[in-house]
This record gives structure tokens, sequence and C-alpha cells, in this order.
């Protein structure tokens, strides 16, 4: 052990980013903050046959050991572990995790914590190649997504006279009982069912297969373990079911009346339209797919050490994302999905996420990169202005509120890894497929 000039011994040691402190305060550094505390509290409570303040210390230790334990424990661990950190001049990225904590009146406290610190980043080499996809917009890629639009534009209309079959739309009256159909009803549901597609009550795509509309089955069945319902998920249930309606999907023809549908006048100009935009979407991707042949060789060239804390940090922030977003699709985010896979399938993208976030952070540092405020409000203002509902609120409040809760810096941050990445593509070669090459002397790298 290590002693560092004070009433306690640390053992330090470093992997990398990742710290650990293995504190001992020794028994005599102990027992007198037992006694401050004790001291403390018989200061505040009346014991009976005791004035305030007046009953013995060994009374209040044995009536109170458990709190005053506590209260020592939650004084002393920060303390010791502030000092450390002041004496080493460390600076944790979040609160350091505490484990192994060994503590007994009368004895000494032993603990350790760890925590990660911020890597040394250095970028050298920058001048990298890569290779562009030439866009190419063909009538065979204007046609597929004019077939999405058709997709878009698709109507459910009812089926007069049918049964239903896969591929329909049966709005059914669905009602789950005990396996053996006695006592109440478990839950009913009135709702559309995509024949063929339907996963959450096995074996119901075939066994409406055939019924007209006003026809009823009964069968037993095992509730998917993603069922809605998550008491009645992975369960044994009576299904009874009602058809009530029989709907077909219905995809209008590719004409001028579909192109007024968006507010086109006629396909000829929905279908120029879909060109341009489709050049733009594909320029577009064949740009981002060079910065990410880039920014693969910046991480190669440059290798970073990203520590666990951030990684984690990240991956809480994606989770936390998906699950609102799968809230608000009205999907239990608790059993729709294995959140432990989940975090293991995004461990690497994060790493890699802030290994770039790093690395064009030193290379914004590296060339005096900056975006001033008047850079991010005009940022703020374009954003503003492209969103629904566009100028609804004034910049200055949009402004105030943003540096309140800290995304005016964020979008800074942002901004300036976007001038970071501009700087490191206008270094490098870019090969467009075909022979042509775009360098920095060229002046175009759009």
């Amino acid at each position: 052990m290590t002693d560092t000039g004070s009433a306690h011994q640390v053992r330090y040691s470093q992997d990398g980013v990742r710290h650990t402190l293995e504190i001992v305060v020794p028994p005599e550094a102990m027992a007198e903050r037992v006694e401050r505390v004790a001291t403390a509290y018989r200061g505040r409570i009346r014991l009976p046959g005791f004035r305030k303040g007046k009953a013995p210390l060994n009374m209040v230790r044995q009536q109170f050991g458990g709190e005053i334990r506590q209260r020592v424990l939650d004084q002393a661990i920060p303390e010791y572990v502030s000092r450390e950190l002041e004496a080493r001049n460390l600076e944790p990225l979040a609160s350091p995790q505490l484990s192994d904590v060994d503590y007994s009146p009368g004895g000494a406290l032993g603990f350790t914590v760890q925590f990660d610190t911020a890597p040394e980043v250095v970028v050298g080499e920058t001048e990298f190649a890569a290779r562009r996809r030439k866009v190419d917009v063909t009538e065979e890629i204007i046609d597929a997504a004019l077939g999405d639009l058709r997709e878009r534009a698709a109507r459910l209309v009812p089926v007069e006279d049918g049964v239903v079959e896969s591929g329909t739309y049966a709005r059914c009256q669905i009602s789950l009982l005990p396996k053996d159909g006695k006592g109440k009803r478990l839950a009913e549901e009135d709702r559309f069912v995509h024949v063929g597609n339907e996963k959450a009550i096995p074996g119901l795509n075939d066994q409406i297969d055939g019924l007209g509309v006003g026809e009823q089955r009964e069968f037993i069945t095992r509730l998917a373990d993603g069922y809605p319902n998550a008491i009645l998920a992975g369960k044994e249930v009576l299904c009874r079911v009602t058809v009530q309606e029989l709907k077909r999907r219905h995809l209008p023809d590719l004409d001028d009346d579909l192109a007024k549908e968006f507010a086109f006048d006629d396909l000829q100009a929905l279908r120029a339209h879909t060109a341009e935009n489709l050049a733009e979407h594909l320029e577009r991707e064949a740009d981002r797919d060079v910065e990410r042949q880039l920014l693969e060789q910046l991480r190669a060239n440059n290798p970073v050490q990203v520590p666990s804390t951030l990684i984690e940090q990240r991956i809480d922030e994606i989770a936390r994302r998906f699950a609102v977003d799968l809230d608000d699709r009205g999907i239990d985010v608790r059993n729709a999905v294995d959140w432990n896979a989940f975090r293991a399938e995004h461990q690497t993208r994060a790493e890699q996420l802030i290994a770039d976030e790093l690395l064009l952070d030193r290379l914004a540092d590296d060339n005096g990169l900056k975006v001033d405020d008047e850079a991010v409000q005009g940022e703020i203002r374009r954003q503003a202005e492209s969103s629904e509902g566009g100028n609804a609120r004034t910049m200055m409040s949009l402004t105030q509120q943003m540096r309140k809760d800290g995304s005016f810096e964020g979008l800074r941050r942002t901004m300036r890894r976007r001038l970071a990445l501009d700087h490191l593509r206008a270094r490098a070669t870019i090969e467009i497929e075909g022979g042509e090459q775009i360098t920095s002397d060229s002046g175009d790298f759009n």
C-alpha cells in the first residue's frame, strides 16, 4: 500500500483510461467519525428518561447504530475519494463506481472505486482516399419509387360478397376466455386482422380462413410471448372470433389522378419531381458513404481507447430513444425487446460513434476550427423554419431555452465536428466510379 500522507492507505492502479483506487481508513480514524456523528445524533433526539441531548452516547450508538453507520459511510467515502482525485489530478468522466465496502463498528473501513478518465487523443495521419458512387437515376429506380407512392395511396375497400382469405383485412370481434370456456372473459378486442400476418394470436390466420361476415369460430391457442397484455402473454386460452367486416387493399392506378393526390398537375410532373428527389437523395447517400470511409480510416490510423463509461452512456441514450419510439407506437417496451441483446448489438457502433467524435474534436482543436454564436443561431433558425409549425416560437425564447437545457452547446459541438469532417474530406483524394478524381485542388467536394 502507498501512504499518501493522510490517515488512510491507498492502492492505485491504472489500465488505460480505467482507474482503480482501493482505500483503507484505519479504525482510529473511523472511531473519531462515529463519535462525531453519534454526538450530533444525541443533540437532535430525546430518549425516554433523558432530556434532549443528554442521553449517554453508548445508548445512542446502540439504538441508532444502523443510521449512524450509514451516515458515517455517506460522509467518509466521498471525502476520501475526493482527496485522492485531487492529489492525483484525476477527473472522472462520471461518478466513480463503488464496490467491496467493508466496515463494522470499531474496525477499519475498506472500499474500492473505479472510474474512467478522458483518453489522450492524437490525430496524426489525415490524408486518406475514398471511392464515391456515381449517381445514376435510372427509369427502374424511378418506377420503384412511384410504386412506393402507390403503396402510400392504397385504400381499404369493402368486400361485398366474399370470405376471409390470405391478404384480406377482417374486422373481428375477438374474445379470449379460460381454456375450458368457463368463467369471465379474460380480454376482448375489436380490430382488423391482416390475414396471413397475424402473430399475436397463433392460429388465428388459419382458423378464420374461409369464414364469411357474421360467422364465428372457437379454438384453443397459446398466446405469443409478445402479446400486448403482459398478464396473458404465453398463456393458453380459448379464442372466440366473429368476422364482422371484410376489406381488401386497393392500389390506385399510376396515372394523372394519382399525381393530383400528391398535388402535381399530371403524372409527368410527378415523375420529374420524383427523379429530382431521387437524385438528391442518392447524392447525399454517396456523400455519406465517402464520409463513412474517411472516418473508418481516421479511426484505423489514429486509435482511441474509448472509455466504457461513455459507451454505456451512449447505449443508454440509444435504448431510451428506441423505447420512446416503441411506446409512441403503443408497443409494450418491457416485453417487445431483449434489452440485454439490444445493448450487446449496439456496443460496437456506440464505440465507433464516440471514437469519431473524440477524433473530430481533436482535429477541430488542432486546426483552430470554431463555430460562433451567430452561426449556431443561424442553424437554429434554419431548423425552426423547416420544421412543422415554422416560427411558432421567437428566436430569442428558443435560444434561451436551448442555452438553459444545454442543447445550444450540443449543437455547437455538432457543427464543429461537421467542420472537422469537411476539413478531413478536403484533404482526401476521392475517386468517382468511372475514373474521375476529386482532390483538394478541385474546389468541388459535393
